[in-house]
């Protein structure tokens, strides 16, 4: 065989081989470990370099042990044979990039609700984004994670591109560029349609077909303008009650049963009859200790921490800090018991913790 003939052999082998280490890494991303496997198994055969074939078992080694998923806390890798996987990551690591990557749109990335606001975002967004930045995270498919979030958190703190990004999932495309590929696959679609040649009878698409397809897009679109228009009113619509004084919410006022401030707009106060009233301070009594109980849970549980840790360590000065931490959400509960005509019970009392 001719030099020129065995050097291009060598280099399409090569390019094959590096393909199936590609190909190997994204199925890793996605957490298809099986196909993986395979694809590492059909690129060993018919090789025949040693250093290729051990690049490739040390990379079949490592897809094994993820399969296991055995070794949460030790590190995986990194390849020594081969660059495939120049540093190295535990399965937690590469856990959080395969639950991103496995998502179909940006609400599902971030973790967030369709109805989420600005802060619950980018609360949302930065806590994805500590776990994913490269220099926290380097199992393979990190760099391509964090993109995604930091597209969705760009997409969904921006009220008009969330508009648009909702329209289009709701005539069901993934993204924004799905569906601009659509529109314009569509409108060659007709153009080409208005040119084709005449076709027999029994080849041509069904009326009842061709319309049922016209009426599906219909839907779609009546769809997509009844969810905006819910999207809007709901932007649009403000509060009617708020329990810190704010420009509009101006007028103070206190519920019946339990004492709690809260303040309404003028306009808002004029709508409401005694009864909507009556029934609004119910609403609002429930909604006050709902918080209240889930703030001081989350108290009660920092400071079982904070106890525990200095039991642990005879820490006597965290001891002492931790015994007398106040715990606000907590002690207004206990006041509302006492003036309330129904006392409040608070759950999961801390064990040693005196009634007040």
């Amino acid at each position: 065989m001719p030099e020129e003939d065995k050097g291009s052999s060598t280099r399409g082998i090569r390019r094959a081989r590096q393909l199936c280490v590609d190909q190997v890494l994204g199925d890793l991303c996605m957490g298809d470990y099986e196909q993986a496997h395979f694809r590492i198994n059909e690129c060993l055969e018919g090789l025949q370099d040693h250093d290729e074939i051990m690049a490739l078992l040390e990379l079949k080694n490592i897809v094994v042990r993820l399969r296991l998923k055995g070794e949460d806390q030790r590190r995986i890798g990194p390849t020594r044979k081969s660059d495939a996987l120049p540093h190295g990551f535990t399965l937690e690591m590469l856990d959080v990039v395969q639950k991103v990557l496995r998502c179909r749109n940006h609400y599902e990335v971030l973790r967030v609700s369709h109805h989420a606001t600005y802060s619950e975002v980018k609360r949302a967004y930065h806590k994805l984004a500590l776990r994913l930045h490269p220099d926290k995270n380097r199992s393979p498919g990190a760099e391509q994670a964090f993109r995604r979030i930091s597209e969705a958190a760009d997409c969904l703190t921006d009220c008009q591109k969330r508009i648009e990004y909702n329209i289009s999932t709701a005539v069901g495309y993934c993204n924004r560029e799905e569906y601009e590929d659509y529109l314009g696959s569509h409108e060659e679609d007709q153009i080409a349609a208005s040119r084709k040649p005449y076709q027999a009878a029994n080849q041509r698409m069904p009326q009842r077909q061709s319309l049922y397809q016209t009426e599906q897009l219909v839907i779609g679109m009546v769809a997509a303008l009844i969810f905006l228009f819910v999207t809007m009113h709901y932007i649009a619509a403000p509060p009617a009650y708020s329990f810190t004084p704010t420009r509009t919410h101006s007028i103070r006022r206190v519920s019946q049963t339990n004492q709690i401030a809260y303040f309404m707009s003028p306009k808002s106060l004029e709508k409401y009859s005694e009864q909507q009233l009556a029934k609004l301070e119910i609403e609002i009594e429930e909604v006050y200790i709902s918080d209240l109980k889930q703030k001081c849970k989350q108290e009660r549980s920092l400071r079982e921490t904070l106890l525990l840790r200095a039991r642990q360590g005879n820490n006597q000065k965290l001891l002492q800090h931790v015994s007398q931490m106040p715990t606000p959400a907590c002690q207004a509960l206990l006041e509302l018991g006492k003036s309330g005509h129904n006392p409040l019970q608070l759950e999961n009392r801390s064990p040693g913790e005196p009634h007040k």
